[in-house]
């Protein structure tokens, strides 16, 4: 069974990954993703709501009310993630693989990403934070707070993804 060549070694791949993080701090300052859901959230509500989002805490500050860098930095994370996968050959939108096909399936699988997705966005908002602000960003900088952080989410998610998928597939290569 054929398996995927990387198109860089992991130990280049990594650094080059660091970095760009690390000059995309120096320019923007700490980075997120999931802050775009809040701004969104503002925006709409400002137009439905808009005595409600004046007299509250978070969706009342004027970063909240419209799309400014971290737009652009999401549309950036997906359009280059597709251009590299173009550019290098491997553009294959798959919903399934060995491991969700011995464990139950597809919509299992889209399931249990879905609820996971958000319940890392409900966790990550809830302490005013962001997973990808702490975990790359955090790292970028230097932060104490990204060495626990980051231990804890793999952590769980190595816990998680055994519970989820106890049996292990007879074939991992996948046809990649």
């Amino acid at each position: 069974m054929p398996t995927r060549k990387p198109v860089l070694p992991w130990w280049a791949a990594g650094l080059l990954l660091g970095l760009v993080m690390t000059l995309a701090v120096a320019v923007k300052k700490p980075l997120g993703v999931s802050t775009q859901f809040v701004v969104a959230n503002g925006i709409v509500l400002n137009k439905v709501a808009p005595d409600q989002v004046a007299n509250h805490p978070v969706l009342a500050a004027e970063k909240y009310q419209k799309p400014g860098f971290g737009w652009w930095f999401d549309i950036g994370l997906i359009l280059g993630a597709a251009a590299t996968a173009l550019l290098v050959g491997k553009w294959r939108p798959r919903t399934t693989c060995a491991w969700s096909r011995a464990n139950g399936g597809t919509r299992r699988r889209l399931l249990l990403a879905a609820i996971g997705g958000v319940l890392i966005l409900f966790g990550s908002r809830m302490g005013h934070g962001c997973t990808s602000g702490q975990f790359a960003s955090g790292w970028a900088q230097l932060s104490v707070s990204a060495l626990p952080f980051t231990i804890g989410l793999f952590g769980v998610g190595m816990l998680a993804a055994r519970w989820f998928y106890p049996k292990v597939p007879t074939q991992e290569a996948d046809n990649l």
